[in-house]
Order: structure tokens, then sequence, then C-alpha cells
């Protein structure tokens, strides 16, 4: 059998190839940045999809047609799927600085650059450029500021008024439920304590109750990994907790049979002590782990583990953990005022914050903030509502986006919005140009003086307004002035409330200037003929 000999592609037409990929792309996401945003259109077969997010629309443009011109727009959504997966939002302005930066290397190239000394100095040249970025912080104190983020997020006022009112009542770390509403509109509701996915192991325990849920107070907590099989397994706990005089039980256990569920559902045991079998959902078993052991920490009780060759038999009063009042019904359970050691909560979360801080992974980040949420006790419940079920999609993914949003502005800060801060950045830089005598270190600076000038003008255009007259006016204003896109009037955006979250900004450079970069020092593409399919960025 004859194999398929692929096309190698070398230069300039590799570079004119990705070049041309690129504006494909970015030509398709550009209009979507800023307050008057445009949209673009999806037809997938009858299915019809309006899109105003980078991201999606990167992962929705799977190939273009011609195959070399491809490599550009792959190497591009890449860079964008990173950036929404790491914080939510900022595709449109990192597509935008991807392309100037990717443009001008270009023309320096040519000009007699060395594209692998000019990858370099860029990335150099982005250290100084972050840090002034970061000095402009500010942080949000009020609930108008975060109603404003979330505004420049989602661009829908009631869901920034709901967003808004969510965090700055459960703050930074607070664990937020989004789900699919019957109405058309948003709404939420907070939920007192914490509770974790899993709920009852039997239905019969919700049997009575009002709205299917099962409620106590003051109420006894164990916590375990059993896995109950017989009756008599129970018989000797259950006496214990009979002389502890204990009326409001909530156990957790991995599982229990049908016949170990008849020992607490027995109506003369029922009398005398009311038990509540829960269980711990989670397809990863570290999360069920670490669930037991935040539940600890909230209860002050101890862990019953199979690991540590113990059984039922063996829990003593000191065991038992509680809390004032513990609900459950079939698809989670939880608890309000645990009553562990104030100290040892402490220095729990303590360690979790740090933990977070320092994590990379995107995964596991997300982890430490649910466990995070549930210590804290700040807990809500976000019901999207809309038209048909794909209008209820589209909204919920816009809720998530803005969430997200919202978080990283409450743990980083802001910064002016509009593009302004990142323009503000241009003196230094041209600055910075001037001092260099190497000709790839003068052009890294150079580069990225041109290319924050990017997403102002994209703003700029898309709200039809002149960007050469508009940025030679604000060349000459204070630092918090910028031109208000809604005003359509230059004016102090700190006092409109006009913010970008600190943290997507820098995310949106950094993943731009590197990805960037790179492309630059691509030479030479293979395309071999009947390449594999792929899906995922």
């Amino acid at each position: 059998m004859i194999m398929p000999i692929p096309k190698i592609i070398q230069q300039p037409n590799t570079h004119r190839a990705i070049h041309n990929g690129v504006t494909t792309l970015v030509n398709a996401i550009r209009p979507t940045l800023g307050p008057l945003p445009r949209y673009l259109v999806n037809m997938q077969g009858s299915k019809l999809e309006l899109l105003d997010d980078g991201g999606i629309i990167a992962r929705r443009i799977i190939q273009v047609d011609n195959r070399q011109e491809d490599v550009g727009v792959m190497l591009l959504r890449q860079v964008l799927w990173q950036v929404n997966q790491h914080v939510g939002d900022g595709t449109a302005t990192t597509a935008v600085i991807y392309e100037a930066i990717y443009n001008e290397g270009l023309r320096y190239i040519a000009a007699g650059a060395n594209p692998m000394q000019l990858r370099d100095h860029l990335m150099q040249a982005l250290q100084p450029l972050s840090d002034m970025l970061m000095e402009q912080r500010q942080t949000i104190t009020d609930i108008e500021s975060l109603r404003s983020i979330a505004y420049s997020v989602c661009y829908d006022q009631s869901m920034a008024d709901v967003l808004a009112d969510v965090f700055n009542t459960i703050g930074r770390y607070g664990q937020v439920d989004i789900r699919k509403g019957h109405g058309r509109g948003i709404e939420h509701k907070f939920v007192e304590g914490s509770y974790w996915k899993g709920g009852v192991q039997s239905k019969e325990m919700l049997r009575g109750t009002k709205r299917l849920v099962v409620e106590s107070e003051n109420t006894a907590i164990l916590i375990s990994d059993m896995d109950i099989k017989e009756p008599n397994e129970l018989i000797a706990f259950i006496q214990l907790a009979m002389r502890l005089k204990i009326e409001n039980l909530l156990l957790i256990v991995r599982s229990i049979s049908e016949k170990g569920l008849s020992v607490v559902l027995n109506e003369r045991i029922a009398e005398k002590i009311k038990v509540v079998i829960v269980k711990i959902d989670g397809f990863v078993e570290d999360d069920q782990i670490q669930a037991r052991q935040d539940i600890a920490f909230l209860t002050g009780g101890n862990l019953i583990l199979k690991a540590a060759g113990q059984t039922l038999d063996h829990v003593k009063e000191s065991d038992f953990g509680s809390a004032r009042w513990v609900w459950a019904d079939k698809n989670n359970f939880g608890f309000a005022s645990g009553k562990g050691d104030p100290r040892q909560l402490r220095d729990h979360i303590n360690n979790l914050r740090k933990a977070y801080s320092k994590a990379i992974d995107d995964d596991h980040k997300e982890r430490l903030l649910n466990r995070l949420g549930r210590l804290y006790g700040g807990s809500a419940t976000v019901h999207v509502g809309g038209i048909t079920d794909d209008d209820i999609d589209m909204r919920k993914t816009l809720v998530e986006r803005t969430v997200r949003a919202l978080r990283n502005a409450l743990e980083g800060g802001v910064i002016i919005g509009g593009g302004t801060a990142l323009f503000s950045c241009q003196p230094m830089l041209k600055a910075k140009a001037m001092q260099q005598e190497n000709l790839e270190a003068r052009a890294a600076y150079q580069i990225l003086a041109k290319a924050v000038e990017g997403p102002i003008r994209a703003l700029l255009n898309n709200a039809g307004c002149d960007p050469s007259e508009v940025l030679a006016d604000l060349t000459y204003c204070a630092s918090s002035d910028g031109f208000n896109l809604m005003k359509n009037k230059i004016s102090n955006l700190a006092e409109d409330g006009i913010f970008d979250v600190a943290q997507v900004q820098l995310e949106a450079l950094r993943r731009a200037v590197s990805g960037a970069a790179q492309a630059l020092t691509v030479d030479v593409m293979i395309l071999h003929r009947n390449p594999e399919t792929m899906v995922d960025p």
C-alpha cells in the first residue's frame, strides 16, 4: 500500500498562510468586542446560533477550506480556548492583540529581524508591560462596582443585577450553583450554610415531608466511607446513639443495602431516633475524601474509615459532630451552624486558600474553590430561564462566564476599562524601544506599543467612531479618562464605573504575546493528505 505523501510548505508561504488564517478568525471575533457588539451567526444544519463570545466562536470554527490557512486558525484557536478555560472572558481582546503582534512581527522579520531572538525579546518586554498594567489595579469595594463588572461581561442588566447581589452577599469564595430555570428571566436564592451533591440514600426518608426535603434541628452527624450491607452493622451504632439520647442523626456513608435501610426505617426505632442517611456524589474519589474531611472540620466530628480498619462498632461519643440545622433531598444534603472548632476550621481554610493561590491547573483550582465556598458557608442558587432550550443554554453559559469574571475581579481587582489601561502603557513601551540598541529588542517594544492600541481601536470601530481622532484626543487626557462608548464622549471611566477585570486582561495579554511570538518562529508546515479529525482545541 502506497502511503500518501504529505505536503511541505516553506517560507514565504508559511507566514502568508498563517497570517491569512489568523486574519480570518480575528475578523470573525473582533466585532464582538465591547458594549455595542455585533454577532456571528453559526449555522449547523437547521440550528442557528447567535454568538458573541470569542472562545465559543473559535471552537465553532473547526476548519477553513484552505488547509494552509487553517494552521493559522488552529494556532490562534488554541490560545483563545486556553484563555476561555482559564478566566472565562477576554478572548476577543486576546485575538486582537495576537493579530497585531503577529502582523507587526512579520514586518520586522521581513526587514531582517531574527524570529527566535524576536520571540525572546517579546517575552522579556512582556514583564514590564504586565507590571505597569498591574500597578493600575483597584480593589472592588461595593455592589455598584460588581454590577459594572458583571455588565461589562454579559451586557444584560437583569443578569448583572442578580450576579452582583449574589457576590455582594456570598463573597469571593461563595458557592454558586447555576441551574436551568422554568421561567423566562433569571432568579436567585441564597442557601443557608453549606451543601454537597448526594442526597438521601432512600426516597422513603422523604415520605411525608414538605417539598420532599427532610429537615432536623440540633442534629448529630457521623462521617464515614462505609458500605453497609447487613443490618447487624448498624445495631451497636444505633444503640450507642440512643444511650447518648441523640434524637436526630445524619449518617454519611458510601452506600447502604435495602436490608440495612430496614433498620433505620423501622417504626419502633424511628420513634426514638430520626436517622437520615446520605451519600456524597463525585466521579473522582479524591473529591469524596476531601468532602468528608471538610465536613469533619465544619461539624467537629471524626472520620470513621475502612482504610483504618474501623467499623461503625468502633464509634465513640467523641466521633459525632453536630450542626444546628440539617437538611437533605434526593439530590443534595447540607447543614448550617456546624459545631466544629473555630480555630481548627480557620487554619484549614487558610491552608486551602494558600493552595488555591498557588494552584496552576484550572481543574484543581476549581475544586479548591468549591471546597472554600462550602467551608465559608456562603451559597447561592441561580436559576436561568429563557424562551427556548437553546436560549437557556446560551444564557447559562453567559452566567458561568460572568461568575468567573466576578470571582477574578474580587480576587485580583480591576483596571480602567474600554482598552484604556492597555493604551496608557504605550508611552512607556515607546520610551523603552528608544533605549534599546539591539534590533530585535527595539522591535519587540515597538510591536507591543502597536499591539496595545488594538483593543481600543476595535472597540471604537465597533461603536462607529473614528479611532485615530479619539486616540489623538486621549493622548492628552488624565490617566483615569477614557472614551465612554455609551455616552459617546471622553469622561472619567472610574466615576462612570467602566472597568475591566485585571486578571482577565493580564491573562489575555500574556497568552496573546506568547502565542503570537511562538507563531512567528514557524518556518515549515507539513500537511498530511489524510489528517486525523480533531474537535477539541
